[in-house]
């Protein structure tokens, strides 16, 4: 008999969501397990989808302020002792609970730590028994991901230096796996591009929710006279698609297409000399694996922080905090190689991402 793995998700942006689908469709391939993925999103009360459209609407309109402070403020031992009563004051019902518990689990992947922390809540419970592998979605750990320690078996990370803090705040070295945030094996081989006297440019204007916020980077751009091709993607966001296609038209920049949702990603990263993101988990992973350097703009804050700070430690990209700061950084790429180059080299130390095979390994042993 196959064993069941459950992997959960909660569409707090696409990042979260297309782990749990990379990790599905890399196990689905191995056809060794019986599979069930959910959105737990989809079993939300009222409360659920309240902080849902705030977190969409954040994200959006880019207001950061609040969000940073929620996020902040629920970092911190004595504000996250109540963290139970929020995760089933969101999630308390039949639907979810039946969903889970009739699969009967022998194994839970989680990519959000609501799934992690209802999951360890049925195992408590003795509703049901499963190994618990919660995978940590951005180059920082917020306490919530780290609650119901004694029912997680795994907590997957993106590199030694989270592993490094989560030890020094007490956690058991055995429960913690730096095997890098898990992406689709596609983005394993990265091509070397060849260097022409233009640079192509790939915009991502925030995810497959589309971000209005880096409309005014994009203008930025358009605005300014600089030898350059931009493919932007705009994800479902529709109205800023058009408001961009809109602005390309004015200024008649034949060099320059708008996207919107599009799942060749891989091969865009392929065709670019550098990436425009926001510092978005699975964005900036599929960067450091096609070896292509990132501009950053601002994005939802919270943990893209940390993405941020780790990014630019690294040397693996330029914080573009204004508009005026981004086309003035693509204004010092086309005149100096040289910084381009640098970032080129200090990815290139970045170390093979195979985590969804080392995944599936350590799936093996349980």
């Amino acid at each position: 008999m196959k064993k069941r793995i459950l992997i959960t998700y909660a569409t707090y942006g696409s990042g979260h969501k297309a782990v749990a689908n990379y990790i599905y469709n890399y196990l689905k391939a191995k056809d060794e397990y019986e599979i069930k993925i959910i959105d737990i999103m989809d079993y939300e009360n009222v409360i659920g989808k309240i902080s849902k459209k705030l977190f969409e609407e954040n994200f959006k309109h880019q207001g950061t302020f609040i969000y940073n402070n929620i996020y902040n403020m629920f970092n911190h031992k004595f504000t996250t002792l109540y963290y139970k009563e929020v995760t089933k004051s969101i999630f308390k019902n039949k639907e979810l609970k039946e969903a889970i518990i009739g699969f009967n689990p022998d194994i839970v992947i989680s990519s959000h730590f609501f799934g992690t922390i209802i999951s360890s809540l049925y195992k408590k419970k003795k509703l049901i028994n499963p190994k618990i592998i919660s995978i940590l979605t951005d180059y920082g750990v917020h306490e919530l991901w780290i609650k119901e320690l004694d029912n997680i078996n795994a907590l997957v990370v993106g590199n030694e230096l989270i592993k490094e803090d989560l030890l020094v705040k007490g956690i058991s070295d055995n429960k913690i796996y730096s095997y890098g945030i898990p992406v689709s094996n596609k983005f394993n081989n990265y091509v070397l591009k060849k260097r022409t006297s233009n640079l192509d440019i790939l915009f991502f204007a925030g995810g497959s929710i589309g971000s209005n916020f880096s409309f005014k980077y994009f203008k930025s751009l358009i605005k300014s006279r600089l030898n350059y091709n931009i493919t932007l993607v705009c994800g479902y966001n529709d109205k800023l698609k058009n408001k961009c296609q809109k602005l390309v038209t004015k200024y008649n920049k034949n060099k320059i297409k708008v996207l919107g949702f599009t799942t060749n990603i891989s091969e865009l990263l392929d065709e670019c000399d550098f990436v425009i993101t926001k510092p978005g988990g699975i964005s900036i992973t599929e960067c450091m694996k096609k070896k292509r350097p990132m501009l950053l703009i601002p994005g939802n804050g919270g943990p893209e922080m940390d993405n941020l700070r780790y990014i630019c430690k690294k040397g693996y990209g330029i914080n573009c905090k204004t508009p005026k700061k981004l086309s003035k950084t693509v204004s010092m790429l086309l005149s100096n190689r040289k910084i381009l180059n640098n970032m080129y080299k200090n990815l290139e130390k970045e170390s093979n991402n195979n985590s969804l095979e080392n995944i599936y390994n350590l799936i093996k042993e349980y």
